[in-house]
């Protein structure tokens, strides 16, 4: 693995992929995209597309609320859309996530991205999204609209992921809760657009926003990929090498888009940075323009 990092991050300098017809294809049916940032890189908010109107604040294991809060507080201040993760197995108990559904309250939230979150032990009373859903709380401090993860490639850390899915996706159209599904990011196309097909025959209609990783290096996905238990993709990296990696990774996510199908919109990851992907988003839309 230290010699694919070291071969992929020096092609990375000297290989340009050009976008593809197909992405050109795919833009001009679907220009909207959304975006996720850490908290700590509030700062560079600014650098965000004026076209991208959601951004998502990842929740990581171990952070303090406050810390979503104030990176909510600045997304609104430049004009967007904050929507905070908020992850069960983050909270000590109801009165803890009163005091952050509150501080989200006064920061104007009123959607939110609900996970379980990466801890692998609960760090209280509440295991999944199911138990947040069932306090009450979210309603209750003007969260009125969900989005629940979706994995494609599978979840780790629960092999009954789509099953779950399906149930929280049922509670919320009992109680017309408007919920969309934001899929992790991930890279097997073929198992993605079979996925997404999937849900339809189920009878699914919720809106499906698919993670794309922003442009970045192999060194910087397997981080990320550890963080965000992407199992599959980091499989099939393994498997295919270097290979692959100079196909979808080392400079742009084109081609990824280029043989997607089937989704509502598009979420980009910027494990590069939000600079760099700001950047390439620009030239993405430039093409349908």
């Amino acid at each position: 693995m230290e010699i694919l990092t070291r071969e992929s991050d020096s092609f990375e300098s000297n290989m340009t992929i050009e976008t593809t017809d197909d992405l050109q294809d795919n833009l001009e049916q679907q220009t909207k995209w959304s975006m996720e940032i850490l908290p700590h890189n509030f700062a560079e908010v600014s650098l965000i597309p004026d076209f991208i109107n959601e951004v998502y604040i990842t929740m990581i294991p171990g952070a303090a609320c406050w810390e979503t809060i104030q990176t909510a507080q600045q997304i609104k201040a430049v004009g967007k859309h904050a929507v905070p993760h908020i992850a069960a197995r983050s909270f000590a108990g109801v009165e803890e996530l009163s005091a952050c559904l509150s501080g989200l309250q006064e920061a104007g939230i009123e959607r939110a991205l609900l996970i379980g979150g990466g801890n692998s032990q609960p760090a209280g009373d509440f295991s999944c999204v199911m138990d947040l859903l069932k306090t009450g709380l979210l309603a209750k401090y003007g969260i009125n609209a969900f989005d629940f993860a979706g994995h494609p490639e599978g979840n780790p850390d629960d092999p009954n992921s789509e099953f779950h899915l399906l149930e929280k996706l049922r509670w919320t159209e009992e109680r017309g809760i408007p919920a969309r599904i934001v899929t992790q990011w991930c890279f097997d196309t073929d198992g993605t657009n079979a996925w997404i097909s999937g849900l339809r025959e189920k009878g699914i209609r919720n809106p499906i926003h698919l993670g794309i990783p922003g442009p970045s290096t192999i060194k910087t996905l397997m981080r990320f990929a550890k963080v965000c238990g992407v199992k599959a993709s980091t499989n099939v990296l393994r498997k295919q090498g270097l290979s692959l990696s100079k196909l979808m990774f080392v400079n742009k996510p084109d081609k990824i888009i280029s043989e997607l199908s089937g989704y509502d919109q598009l979420h980009l990851y910027p494990f590069g940075g939000i600079a760099k992907s700001a950047a390439w988003l620009i030239e993405c839309q430039s093409i349908n323009n």
